[in-house]
């Protein structure tokens, strides 16, 4: 670790009585992130976020999960400014590439894409801080990049492609062939691209409504549930309850085969709303199963069952990765299974503070072994990189506020809901949500009532709804500026 000095007055604080190992790494996360802030010298760049410092390289899907956890920074991480970047670097016809070299401004790998999430993050930045300054401006890039992925990604059938796997971000997962432009992805269609396009549509459809842009709205609401339709008519097998890439055919009355191999790809249709209740439940089947995801230090990208699985994680041959972990648990937190989503949360810390604690390998990682109390390795027998905050703070910062305190925060309605299932006492202070800060701390459980005496602090007002994990919600609370104490 440097010398560099956290501003910890400033940063929200997380209180956890029973694990002051969770706190621990909550604050080894921030002190990686702000030294993990890039300063470019170029002209028109603004300081960002890196996974990988010196790379001279600024990542999408990389950026856009970064956003994810920066925004419980109290606004000193500047993780919407690795957005700005790349809106600026944006083609005239919509197009954003995967990587950009910085030195130059230029695509780093042609014209192949990255997972589009930009407009998730956009939206779950907006859900926290209240900020809505930003959707006028990029709003109409969303659209455009929407439109270019449709126009320029999509088969006859309207299925999506990556050009290969490693344009997925999961990189030598075996989801396809290797690169070839001329295969068009080597007619692969791919169930997370077409999820991650239906959830955009749902995000440009809230955004548009919260704008007064009603025409807009509607056309991504028609988005949305096309493309719901087309991913259950295609993607999903009834026999094996799982979602799968295809190989897909020109004629789209033509038989599409599945793509054998189950990976977290598989899991964006939770998030995206694609999958029902039935669907989701069948979902959760292959997730618990042990020798399919459940592994000690869950969740792997490639099923154990999988001939290619590497129980040391050969990076996405079985690798645990943040940004997979964090998507799967937000899906499950959409679809009301909080309880899993926790469990999920609690199992994926607990292994990174297990290995942040040995001798050999203290420090967060790129990812990690679903199997063995390690780093993964990459594709080449090699540790992955450490100190990658980076991404992985997803898991410390994000992960322990959204889904094992079990905390959600939606600036739009001014409401916050926590479903509590951590013991003893928890919660977080200090943290800016819609223009001011709250802090919200569960003392325990009464020995007398039974009940647990919620302690809330605000700015300003806004609705709360608390619950017990497993509970229905109790009634919304309104709080006005001021201490507030209560019991649920």
């Amino acid at each position: 670790m440097s010398d560099l000095k956290l501003p910890t007055q400033q940063l929200p604080r997380v209180i956890c009585e029973k694990h002051p190992e969770w706190v621990n790494i909550f604050n080894t996360a921030w002190r990686m992130g702000f030294e993990n802030i890039e300063h470019p010298t170029q002209p028109g760049w603004k300081p960002q976020l890196t996974c990988m410092p010196g790379s001279g390289r600024l990542w999408q899907w990389d950026s856009c999960f970064m956003t994810l956890f920066a925004r419980f920074s109290n606004g000193l991480l500047p993780g919407m400014n690795n957005l700005d970047n790349l809106y600026r670097l944006q083609r005239d016809d919509g197009f954003m590439a995967m990587a950009y070299e910085m030195a130059t401004g230029l695509p780093a790998f042609g014209e192949r894409i990255n997972p589009p999430l930009f407009a998730w993050a956009e939206w779950e930045y907006f859900r926290l801080t209240g900020d809505d300054s930003r959707f006028e401006k990029v709003l109409p890039r969303l659209v455009r990049y929407f439109d270019w992925l449709k126009t320029n990604r999509t088969r006859v059938s309207g299925l999506y492609w990556f050009e290969d796997s490693g344009s997925s971000g999961m990189d030598n997962s075996p989801r396809s062939g290797y690169l070839s432009e001329t295969l068009r992805g080597s007619d692969v269609c791919f169930i997370d691209l077409a999820c991650q396009q239906a959830l955009s549509a749902r995000c440009l459809e809230s955004m548009a409504r919260h704008l007064g842009q009603t025409k807009l709205a509607d056309r991504f609401a028609e988005e949305h549930t096309a493309l719901k339709k087309l991913i259950n008519d295609y993607h999903w097998s009834e026999k094996v309850g799982f979602y799968f890439d295809l190989f897909g055919r020109e004629r789209p009355e033509s038989r599409h085969n599945f793509l054998n191999h189950k990976t977290l790809a598989s899991f964006w249709p939770l998030i995206s709303e694609v999958a029902d209740e039935e669907q989701t439940c069948r979902l959760i089947e292959h997730l618990v199963n042990p020798e399919e995801f459940w592994t000690p230090h869950p969740l792997p990208t490639l099923a154990k069952d999988d001939p290619n699985y590497n129980p040391l994680g050969g990076y996405w041959l079985g690798g645990v990765w943040a940004p997979t972990n964090y998507m799967v648990a937000a899906g499950l937190k959409k679809q009301h299974k909080h309880d899993l989503a926790r469990e999920i949360a609690v199992r994926h810390l607990n292994a990174m503070v297990e290995v942040m604690r040995s001798e050999t390998y203290e420090s967060i990682w790129e990812c990690y072994s679903p199997e063995r109390p390690r780093p993964a390795t990459n594709g080449y027998g090699k540790l992955v990189r450490p100190a990658f905050v980076g991404w992985t703070g997803l898991g410390p910062i994000a992960m322990l506020i959204e889904h094992i305190f079990g905390m959600d925060f939606d600036a739009g309605e001014n409401r916050i809901t926590w479903v509590i299932g951590t013991p003893g006492v928890h919660g977080v202070e200090n943290l800016a949500f819609n223009g001011g800060t709250v802090s919200l701390v569960c003392r325990g459980r009464d020995p007398a009532t039974g009940k647990r005496q919620i302690l809330a602090e605000t700015a300003k007002c806004l609705t709360m709804i608390v619950s017990v994990l497993g509970q229905y919600l109790e009634k919304p609370i309104t709080l006005t500026p001021g201490k507030h104490e209560f019991a649920v």
